[in-house]
């Protein structure tokens, strides 16, 4: 999630029969989609798939879009700045002493699958979420909350100590308690591996096909609370790389494409009708250490328990030249952990305390740390004897990470240090975090416009869950601590900036780059959309949907003008604050989407059924291909 990495989650143990149930009716729910009945499609290029549609499981850039273009949260982040706004909650009030929030919650939204949306879906959620310790998500939820409904549209959230709470607000997708209810006592393993297709959402699409490698199909929600969105279907494409995406743009075999490499801005600008969008940078891409810890097959190199290691890495690191080459100058050097879009909250190292680019006193520094150079120009740890060799996997749905961790490895071999670059999917990534078996890797981070989330990473208590490489360090658990509880604005600023500082002095990563994200769009087949923050933010569902609900078909918006029976005009982003004295004039723009007869995705929703049991018999009668490690 950050998310926009914004998860790190993937599961595949018995997602077989998923996927399988998924691909057997995947010709049923294209044929019956919009698309084959000639509705409006708008298509999206990606080269990151979506391996699990479930909402607990999201690891992938797409996989996180795929459940922000299906969910809302209480209070969303507002179109213009990301500030806290108005959705399914029109406000929340906070006591005098910041203990209890009481948010009203809206009484005109329904499921896709028409059941009511009350406040006990939002309380679930939220209790969901603290039972199963979804790592993504609890930091949002201080220790002994608790969550009450005295009426459908009221939620009364309670804590022990005061808190912001909705203010922040919470980046957690709220899901129906009809559906995973089920699951409440279920270990995190199964719930993740859960099959819920078609999805039962709230937000303007669900997914209601699959053709697992290939592509994900999103039709309108019938349901759907708000504006109508003006295509029928979206689909998302997959493509095994960027410059065959570049070529689908160019022939108009798709409308968007996301996630760009820097490297095709020159190849981008020269295509006719196509615009790019240079996103401010919200990610960060991250060198993370591995200190060990998360199970028997962690085993990292020891010499980076040693910070002077640590600390002569950075400086052999030219971090504006990875900028430079990598990206194209389509960036910045990096610094912290909370970046550049957070822009009250982040903080610019001061020159007397950068980790400057100095091969020349990173050499120096591991010469007095007593690591000697070995005979083939490789240095030895001085404990061990056993060579400084790191094992660094690059993720590739990061742009950039295996280039820069190309040349991370030749600057590494100038002070004695050998870098094995190994390519592999987020998935492998993930597999390889969890289980420990690496040195360090190249992935990235984003985070909330608050930066509570992003500091909760780098938490021991995070180890074995989100934390990159399980540094564990207790000065820090305390900052983080401090600046969670504290309530007046300009403390809580200063223990966020002391708290990065302390990051980036201890160097349990290294913040390599800030890059904008690069994404175009077909201007003379697409027009109408809405970037997410306002300006040169996201074409894509990263932090909102309502880019592409205000997405229009290039001749659309004529039928529009001309009385035809389109779809509503694009709705305009939404800058207000989230406080009770906006709850007036939030009314919903009630659009059911529905026409006559059962539904396709009605009818899909029986044949996965019968496909299920079907499967669920043959598993019966074989074993089961083995589980992957899991938190249970």
């Amino acid at each position: 999630m950050g998310r926009g990495n914004f998860g790190r989650w993937r599961s595949r143990a018995a997602l077989g029969v998923a996927v399988a149930a998924v691909a057997m009716t995947g010709g049923l729910a294209t044929a019956t989609s919009a698309q084959a009945e000639g509705g409006t499609t708008l298509t999206i290029g990606t080269t990151v798939a979506i391996d699990n549609p479930n909402i607990w499981a999201v690891n992938s850039t797409t996989e996180w879009e795929s459940v922000t273009l299906q969910y809302d949260m209480m209070l969303k982040f507002s179109d213009e700045d990301l500030s806290a706004a108005p959705s399914l909650a029109t406000g929340c009030e906070p006591n005098a002493d910041f203990r209890v929030w009481t948010c009203s919650i809206r009484d005109d939204v329904k499921w896709s699958d028409g059941t009511p949306l009350t406040a006990k879906d939002i309380a679930f959620t939220y209790q969901f979420v603290i039972d199963h310790g979804f790592g993504y998500f609890t930091s949002y939820f201080p220790k002994g909350s608790t969550f009450e409904t005295p009426d459908d549209y009221t939620l009364v959230w309670t804590t022990p100590k005061p808190m912001r709470g909705p203010q922040l607000p919470p980046w957690v997708y709220i899901v129906p308690e009809h559906i995973w209810a089920p699951y409440a006592d279920k270990p995190n393993k199964e719930i993740k591996q859960a099959s819920m297709f078609p999805t039962v959402a709230s937000g303007p699409y669900v997914m209601t096909a699959a053709d697992p490698g290939q592509s994900w199909t999103f039709e309108r929600n019938p349901n759907f609370w708000g504006e109508a969105p003006h295509y029928d279907t979206i689909v998302y494409r997959l493509y095994t790389n960027q410059e065959a995406m570049v070529q689908a743009l160019k022939s108009g075999e798709i409308q968007i494409a996301e996630n760009l490499e820097s490297s095709l801005l020159p190849a981008l600008e020269s295509i006719p009708n196509v615009a790019v969008q240079r996103v401010t940078a919200d990610t960060w891409i991250n060198l993370a250490f591995n200190f060990g810890g998360q199970g028997p097959d962690s085993n990292p190199l020891p010499a980076l328990q040693d910070l002077q290691v640590r600390k002569a890495i950075a400086m052999a690191i030219d971090k504006q030249a990875i900028v430079d080459k990598v990206y194209l100058g389509a960036g910045a050097p990096g610094e912290t952990i909370v970046r550049p879009l957070s822009v009250y909250w982040h903080l610019d190292i001061p020159d007397d305390q950068v980790i400057p680019y100095d091969p020349a006193a990173a050499n120096a520094m591991l010469d007095e740390a007593g690591y000697p150079m070995g005979p083939d120009g490789i240095r030895l740890d001085p404990a061990t004897g056993q060579p400084l060799i790191l094992r660094l996997p690059t993720s590739n749905d990061t742009p950039g990470s295996e280039a820069a961790g190309r040349m991370i490895a030749s600057f590494l071999e100038q002070v004695g240090i050998k870098a094995e670059v190994q390519p592999v999917s987020a998935g492998k990534v993930y597999d390889m975090q969890q289980s420990g078996d690496f040195d360090a890797y190249i992935w990235y981070w984003s985070g909330d416009p608050d930066p509570n989330y992003q500091l909760s990473v780098f938490t021991s208590d995070q180890c074995g869950d989100l934390s990159d490489g399980c540094w564990k360090d207790a000065t820090y658990d305390a900052l983080y601590a401090q600046q969670g509880e504290e309530m007046n604005q300009d403390a809580r600023l200063a223990l966020v900036k002391q708290a990065q500082q302390y990051v980036y002095d201890q160097v349990p990563a290294i913040v390599i780059a800030y890059p904008n994200s690069i994404a175009a769009y077909r201007t003379d087949l697409v027009t109408g959309i809405v970037p997410v923050p306002a300006g040169d933010g996201y074409l894509t569902p990263m932090y909102s949907y309502t880019s592409l609900v205000t997405a229009t078909p290039v001749g659309a918006e004529e039928a529009t003008d001309n009385g035809g029976d389109s779809a509503s005009t694009p709705a305009e982003t939404d800058s207000d604050s989230a406080g009770s004295d906006q709850a007036a004039g939030q009314e919903a723009s009630a659009d059911t989407g529905s026409g006559g007869g059962i539904p396709a995705w009605v009818w899909i929703v029986v044949i996965v059924a019968i496909v299920l049991v079907v499967a669920f018999v043959v598993i019966r009668r074989r074993p089961a291909a083995a589980d992957r490690p899991d938190s249970e």
